[in-house]
């Protein structure tokens, strides 16, 4: 069941309200692939959902809300056992807009619940709806600047890669479980630490295989296993690349150093 409050394009210049309304989706209800020339945000109120953009598919459930961009083309669809009820509301933007909705495709912000459930209210206006929009819309760009407090991203990706080295690691999904773009995370990790995200965990890996074979005595082969390499031919040429020098020979040369 779908509400929609009709409006007025005023074409105001700052924030133009264009769309809004509340729908309570059926099983599985898709909208998309489409693209739209306004900005559109989707706060889900109960259920759950799945949001594509840019050729990535993340989860949606209650307390969220999803980002369209303009010109950026998305699909979205309810969960077939919990369908989503979601408030929506678009707009064209002549000012800057927080970073958090221009990078992130999925917002956590359960704060801004009541200013979502109250952009339903301007349907009571029989006069002004548009103008008491615009002041609900910067009402949820307050809040999301507010909450812009958020979690430091590439000292949670460092931390995730420092422990998981061991294991196969997709940089992929480490985005998109930090409900990040993958171009934004790769290119704001690197300005953070000089180095992509693959480029980090390759060194991490070398130093902890170079930390196993002096001080703990592992084999090539063991220390392998142990930093996420399935065989020792791609842990060699990885070893070789970062230290010029083949793991056995390196093993050889530093243990021949520390003996008296």
């Amino acid at each position: 069941m779908q509400k929609e409050i009709f409006l007025v394009d005023h074409h105001l210049k700052d924030i133009n309200p264009i769309t809004c309304g509340r729908e309570e989706c059926e099983s599985g209800h898709a909208f998309g692939p489409a693209a739209r020339f306004y900005w559109l945000l989707h706060y889900v109120v109960q259920g759950h959902g799945s949001f594509t953009c840019g050729g990535q598919t993340y989860p949606v459930t209650a307390g969220q809300f999803f980002v369209i961009r303009p010109f950026e083309v998305t699909f979205y669809q309810a969960d077939q056992r919990e369908p989503w009820e979601y408030i929506w509301i678009g707009f064209t933007a002549g000012i800057p807009l927080p970073e958090k909705l221009q990078t992130q495709c999925v917002v956590t912000a359960p704060r801004c619940g009541r200013i979502f459930s109250s952009i339903m209210e301007s349907e009571l206006l029989r006069e002004g709806r548009e103008f008491y929009l615009c002041g609900k819309i910067y009402q949820l760009l307050s809040q999301i600047t507010e909450e812009a407090g958020e979690p430091d991203y590439v000292e949670q990706a460092k931390t995730y890669l420092e422990s998981h080295y061991m294991q196969q690691i997709s940089i992929i999904e480490l985005a998109e479980q930090l409900n990040l773009n993958r171009s934004y995370f790769s290119s704001l990790f690197r300005r953070q630490t000089g180095k992509s995200p693959q480029q980090y965990l390759t060194d991490y890996r070398m130093e902890r295989a170079c930390q196993l074979m002096l001080e703990y005595g592992y084999t090539p082969g063991q220390a392998a296993l142990s930093t996420g390499y399935p065989d020792i031919l791609s842990f060699s040429r990885m070893f070789k690349r970062r230290f010029g020098v083949s793991p056995r020979e390196y093993r050889r040369t530093h243990s021949d150093a520390k003996s008296p």
